[in-house]
């Protein structure tokens, strides 16, 4: 479902001396992934939770029509047996 984000790549790749910029670097890139996973799920979830709040409505609207199905019959009964 929806977009995956583009990123613009940089022509030449970056030259990163400094071993703390590069954890930095290595750390952010970790916790956007894992912030596009949780994303994912979350986007995940919801349709099943979706799907599930439907089909339980649509059984409660078919267990309704069955009751009045049955109701409208007892009713028909009655009135073809005082006939």
């Amino acid at each position: 479902m929806g977009n995956n984000p583009s990123r613009v790549a940089p022509v030449h790749s970056l030259k990163i001396f400094d071993s703390q910029t590069r954890a930095r670097y290595k750390n952010q890139r970790e916790s956007n992934q894992l912030r596009l996973r949780i994303r994912r799920l979350d986007v995940k979830e919801s349709e099943i939770l979706s799907r599930l709040t439907y089909e339980h409505h649509d059984a409660k609207m078919k267990l309704h029509e069955l009751q009045y199905d049955k109701a409208q019959r007892q009713l028909y009964k009655s009135i073809d047996t005082r006939m």
